[in-house]
């Protein structure tokens, strides 16, 4: 069996050589495929990118963009809001720049009023304290207007916008609107940076944005938050009024309010205005969109006030009598007067309450739809013939309708 074990050298020998010469013969051609497969873009006019062609570096400059100008009458002199220079923003880090430009644009309020508090000696006396609040503000014009909260400014005895730099300057309220929630201010400086105002009709969920404010006060001056937006075009109830908001989760809190939020183009977008959920609740942060706030605040500049559209208005509480209420009660189809406002339209032509609408002009009403629909083809200040039912007899009163403001 000794054959079956013994090692032939030479044999081995030569199969080993064979074996080096494949192994070499493979090494070259892996290394010939990999010279091929590296320079073959560049034999077929390919880019970096793989489309077909050189790749090309335009230097072309870019078209210049559109201002963000508030038109009016020829004739006036306009406030021109956000009119702040386009910058160069890095796509390596857009935030930085965005930051290190905007930071300029958004100051610190500062609020300082008085309040009645319990006296601690005398609990049935009270006396005045000085407080301060705090908040932030945009600067949109050259002119030295500051956008902000009705919120951040109300009950205000003095005011003083905080720059970025730390310089503290006397501010003049312009005008505020509490049912949009928005106020302008005016400072007196010579080197201001206004920012750039975006159109917030283009925001799309998912989007980045950035929040810039003084979260808590003015020793976080500057603070920069970066996210996503949320939602577009949320709309909340806040203090009995309804409001169109952006929503974001970058951290907006306290202090905040009054701030910008501004896109990945440097524009801002909106302004910071409320945190929902409280202090356990993260992430839930709204903004007024720019669409909005722009034409309130150029009418605060140009009239300080914000004025609303009217719709006319009877002052009356009213309650539809169904035909199945009517048979049960012997009271006719109509609207009945549950309560009337003091000074009101109704109050003043002699409306009472239980009388119950039954038409206006030449118009049967049956219904609280049919009743506002009505009335809504009217002009505020035009008389018509409201149609009552009263204990059993129908009759007809002039009413001159007044005029309510329009908020939604």
């Amino acid at each position: 069996m000794r054959e079956f074990y013994e090692f032939d050298e030479e044999r081995y020998q030569r199969k080993n050589s064979i074996k080096s010469y494949i192994i070499v013969a493979l090494i070259f051609a892996l290394m010939g495929g990999l010279a091929v497969y590296s320079i073959t873009p560049y034999i077929r006019g390919w880019n970096e990118n793989g489309d077909r062609g050189p790749a090309i570096v335009d230097n072309t400059p870019a078209p210049e963009p559109d201002r963000n100008v508030a038109t009016g009458d020829n004739n006036q002199s306009v406030t021109v809001i956000g009119s702040q220079e386009d910058f160069f923003i890095s796509r390596d880090n857009p935030v930085a720049d965005i930051a290190e430009k905007m930071e300029k644009a958004v100051v610190g309020i500062t609020n300082r009023s008085e309040v009645t508090v319990p006296d601690f000696f005398f609990y049935d006396r009270s006396r005045t304290q000085d407080v301060e609040g705090y908040g932030s503000g945009i600067i949109i014009s050259k002119e030295g207007h500051v956008l902000t909260n009705h919120h951040v400014i109300a009950g205000a005895k003095q005011l003083f916008v905080i720059l970025f730099d730390g310089e503290k300057v006397e501010a003049e309220l312009i005008g505020s609107d509490p049912q949009s929630d928005i106020a302008v201010l005016k400072i007196d400086h010579p080197d201001l940076t206004v920012a750039k105002i975006g159109d917030s009709d283009k925001v799309r969920k998912g989007d980045f944005a950035i929040a810039i404010g003084n979260p808590l006060g003015h020793e976080l001056a500057g603070t920069v938050n970066f996210g996503v937006i949320s939602a577009v075009n949320r709309k909340l109830q806040l203090d009995g009024r309804t409001m169109e908001l952006i929503q974001t989760d970058a951290a907006i809190n306290r202090g905040n309010s009054g701030g910008a939020l501004v896109n990945m183009d440097g524009e801002v977008i909106g302004m910071n205005t409320v945190k929902f959920g409280g202090e356990l609740v993260e992430g839930l942060g709204f903004a007024i969109p720019s669409n909005v706030f722009k034409p309130l605040a150029q009418e605060i500049i140009e009239t300080g006030k914000v004025t609303y559209p009217q719709k006319p208005w009877l002052g009356v509480y009213i309650r539809e009598i169904t035909a199945a209420f009517s048979r049960e009660s012997g009271y006719p189809v109509g609207i009945q007067v549950i309560d009337i406002e003091t000074n009101s339209p109704a109050a003043e032509a002699g409306v009472k309450p239980g009388d119950i609408i039954i038409g206006m002009n030449e118009k049967t009403l049956k219904t609280i739809e049919e009743l506002q629909s009505t009335l809504e083809s009217h002009e505020v200040g035009e008389v018509v013939d409201l149609k009552l039912w009263r204990e059993g007899d129908e009759f007809a009163l002039k009413v001159k309708l007044g005029g309510r403001d329009v908020y939604d």
